[in-house]
């Protein structure tokens, strides 16, 4: 089950919810202020990269069309396979 973190609309106290496959089994609200309006924030992502791709291996940018006049980035992590 995934951990989401949401923001109370009205204090602006954020809180962890482990989420289940229905939300009705979760009761999400603030514990500060009791408020039950809360909106899901994107949560910060740290990650190392390990030897797995080499010595001194990097994250490489790879940009793409994704339309006409846009692109879009992504990145490849050194030892990370898709399959």
């Amino acid at each position: 089950m995934p951990i989401y973190e949401f923001r109370c609309t009205q204090c602006g106290e954020v809180r962890e919810f482990l989420v289940s496959g229905s939300s009705d089994e979760t009761e999400m609200r603030c514990e500060k202020c009791g408020g039950e309006e809360l909106e899901r924030v994107l949560s910060r992502v740290s990650y190392v990269v390990g030897s797995g791709g080499g010595k001194g291996a990097q994250p490489t940018a790879v940009t793409k069309s994704c339309g006409p006049g846009k692109s879009c980035t992504s990145f490849e992590l050194p030892g990370h396979s898709k399959s």
